[in-house]
């Protein structure tokens, strides 16, 4: 759909539902000009004020729509609290990048553009850091997926841990580089204009390892070692996890054995 028919269908198909959106923005590959056939409307709404944030998926006559509702504490605590520590900014992202449906006045233009300052400064604070145990968690991941990766014969858990693996360690990479992500085509956009060297040998190391495995496997297996090389290599032994004390359910014990009574009775 074409950025001209969605503005048409947002305008009059579905803001006269909520008038009293401060701002409309249609984002995603609508607003880039890069839509298919089947290409999401993507719609922010912001509000003075809503009881809750919320989400809807909207038919449109056959068109689909995704719908975002909020207002300004909303959307940035979204941003902050849940997409910043996920190393992701898809609400701010479609703030900046998306195409205003709202006429130009001075109410409307203004909250438009205190959004789109917002979110600026929000995309410009960067992703939240990696600590030393998340990037040591990472790594063991990456190696263990490497390992079950060269070990593995049955090509359908190759080419599910070969996925697994590409997203881990592009995942990593950006994260570490103190870059934001994204979740699938957005992972590899990113990939790509972050570390294009890296995005290069994963999309090779993709396409090698179904028809040739070995080959994927050793692209892979280059790739995984060049990348967390800077971050100390690979990691197996000499990895830990402490849960927190308190993650414990309480009242569940094993039950009293014969045994058990019996060395207490001694016991006394």
């Amino acid at each position: 759909m074409h950025i001209d028919a969605a503005r048409h269908l947002v305008t009059h198909a579905l803001l006269p539902r909520w008038p009293d959106a401060r701002v409309a923005i249609i984002g995603g590959s609508i607003a880039r000009g890069e839509a298919t056939p089947t290409s999401d409307i993507d719609l922010l709404l912001i509000f003075d004020r809503v009881d809750q944030a919320w989400r809807d998926t909207l038919k449109v006559g056959t068109q689909t729509v995704e719908l975002f509702g909020h207002d300004p504490a909303t959307f940035d605590y979204f941003c902050r609290e849940i997409d910043r520590p996920a190393g992701r900014m898809p609400l701010a992202n479609m703030a900046i990048d998306g195409v205003s449906v709202l006429p130009d006045v001075p109410p409307y233009r203004a909250a438009t553009a205190w959004l789109r300052t917002h979110a600026q400064q929000l995309i410009d604070d960067g992703p939240a850091p990696l600590t030393p145990a998340m990037l040591a968690s990472r790594r063991y991941e990456i190696t263990t997926l490497l390992e079950d990766l060269i070990d593995g014969s049955e090509p359908g858990e190759t080419l599910a841990t070969a996925v697994k693996l590409y997203d881990s360690l592009a995942q990593f990479a950006l994260r570490a580089a103190g870059a934001w992500t994204g979740v699938g085509k957005h992972l590899a956009r990113r990939l790509r204009a972050t570390d294009p060297r890296l995005a290069a040998d994963l999309l090779a190391a993709m396409n090698a390892i179904a028809s040739a495995p070995a080959t994927g496997k050793a692209l892979f297996d280059t790739a995984v070692r060049r990348t967390l090389a800077p971050h100390g290599g690979l990691l197996l032994e000499g990895f830990g996890a402490p849960a927190p004390a308190a993650w414990r359910s309480e009242g569940i014990a094993f039950p009293a054995s014969p045994g058990d009574i019996q060395l207490h009775m001694d016991e006394r």
